[in-house]
């Protein structure tokens, strides 16, 4: 009995320390506690059947015949037991619409009639400030991380962590820094800065962020996305949000705080307001992107699951182009804001719904437009700018990051045209969502003017189209025939 008991303690022990690694696995309960319940009754109904079937005998009936014998019980506990299955299965197949429906039920939005100002504006898109960085980096032995857009030293930056590169590194080294990119100029602007972290993601196991988190709180979700950002020292801080469920047996996700994770390893957990509330955080991204993204999609159960299937009125439907993320992250002038376009339920691609989430306090706004508004959405803005390019070959560019930008007083899709292999950009456009008016602009400050209203046409320097691209066409085609009987000429 007592090794019995120092074995239970020794497996007591071991799953305290390592509990990180079971993690995931108990979260699923957690956040699905229908799973567990459905898991108890299989293994109970499975246990009660075991012991049924002990009750089966073959019996001899006559010579060399037997008959498989059993209690009516043992026939009845099988059918239930289908059914149970049956019925946990369907339930389960369904248990994320509730979770949804109940959510939508949950959450209240402030209806806001009017986008926040948005300073400053990113003008370098993801691919190519991953191009920029890269082309920097000089590290064999380190590779680099995803980045996230914030504010350092009030600039509005792309921040690339540092990472080992390969098994062997990864269980060596550490995170030793970070690269950034400056994304609110069209400018190259690259810089490398050092401080290595004790604790962070991509590195080998004990050390790796992921793992020491939950032995500092455990029963949350962390964000997968790292954030990085500078304290009032000017010292690097890694910003981790997470999410804690309420509820029984459909769970509603919200906020539970903001895990601070300093360069020695130091941990501070700090509630969603005193997170707010702190300088060094203040204004920048806080809150975590999966619940904006999961609130937004439980919008479209606001009129229940019936409506949800079959009537589908003020449904709405998440928007999010291909290559891109349906969360845009912009700095305005109320603070860092979480925007998620979403359209009409079914073919139709113009606004219909705007989630502005503050990434600093988790507040809830919503802008509603009807039909009159007849605002375009960026997957149609994205096909008229195409159009409005008639010489660019789009198998070798792409529209990148569609951007919301006031125009005049008008809501505008900012993209900005960009090679294949991202080295640069080599235009950007505008679309007017009200009137579909494509304007281009080379510069930052051709930007500034358009978006100030000022009647910059449409067409400078764009490509041009239709008969006028055949008549530029032929007067080249004379012109390189004249040089060329010139040149015979000289020959002669």
């Amino acid at each position: 009995m007592t090794r019995r008991w120092i074995v239970i303690g020794t497996l007591l022990v071991l799953a305290l320390l390592l509990r990180p690694v079971f993690h995931g696995v108990i979260m699923t309960f957690v956040v699905h506690p229908l799973e567990f319940v459905a898991l108890g009754l299989v293994l109970y109904g499975a246990w009660r059947i075991r012991g049924q079937f002990q009750s089966l005998r073959l019996v001899s009936m006559s010579s060399g015949y037997y008959e498989l014998k059993g209690d009516r019980l043992t026939w009845r506990a099988v059918s239930l037991y289908v059914v149970l299955l049956l019925t946990l299965g369907t339930g389960l197949g369904l248990e994320s619409e509730f979770r949804l429906a109940r959510t939508a039920r949950t959450i209240e939005y402030t209806v806001r009639d009017h986008l926040p100002v948005f300073t400053p504006l990113r003008l370098t898109p993801k691919p190519v400030a991953e191009r920029y960085a890269a082309d920097t980096f000089q590290n064999p032995q380190e590779h680099l991380g995803d980045s996230q857009i914030v504010l350092v030293d009030g600039r509005l930056k792309r921040v690339f962590p540092r990472l080992p590169d390969g098994i062997i590194l990864t269980l060596l080294k550490k995170l030793t820094g970070f690269v950034l990119v400056d994304v609110d100029t069209l400018d190259r602007t690259v810089s490398i800065e050092d401080q290595p972290f004790q604790i962070a993601e991509g590195i080998g196991i004990f050390d790796n962020l992921y793992y020491q988190l939950p032995l500092k709180r455990f029963l949350v979700d962390y964000s997968s996305e790292p954030i990085y950002l500078k304290d009032d020292q000017g010292q690097w801080i890694t910003v981790v949000p997470y999410i804690r469920y309420r509820g029984f047996p459909f769970t509603v996700p919200e906020w539970g705080g903001v895990m601070i994770v300093h360069a020695d390893g130091s941990m501070e957990d700090l509630t969603p307001v005193q997170a707010a509330n702190r300088s060094d955080l203040a204004g920048n991204r806080l809150y975590p992107k999966e619940l904006t993204h999961f609130y937004s999609a439980s919008y479209a159960y606001r009129g229940g699951i019936i409506n949800k299937w079959f009537l589908h009125r003020n449904e709405t439907e998440i928007v999010s182009l291909e290559g891109e993320e349906s969360i845009i992250h912009v700095p305005t002038d109320e603070g860092f804001k979480q925007l998620v376009v979403a359209e009409p339920y079914g073919r139709s691609y113009g606004i219909y719904r705007i989630f502005v989430f503050d990434a600093s306090s988790g507040k809830r706004e919503i802008l509603e437009f009807d039909q009159n508004s007849q605002l375009t959405g960026p997957v149609a803005a994205a096909d008229y700018i195409r159009k409005e390019f008639p010489s660019y070959d789009w198998s070798a560019f792409l529209l990148a990051e569609p951007r919301p930008v006031v125009h005049g007083q008008d809501l505008g899709w900012l993209f900005s045209v960009v090679p294949a292999d991202a080295a640069g950009i080599a235009t950007m456009a505008v679309l007017d969502a009200k009137t579909n008016q494509v304007f281009q602009a080379k510069t930052a400050t051709d930007l500034m003017r358009i978006l100030a209203g000022a009647s910059l046409p449409s067409e400078e320097g764009l490509p041009k189209s239709g008969d006028s691209i055949v008549t530029e066409v032929q007067q080249r085609i004379e012109t390189i025939q004249r040089e060329l009987n010139a040149l015979k000429e000289l020959v002669k």
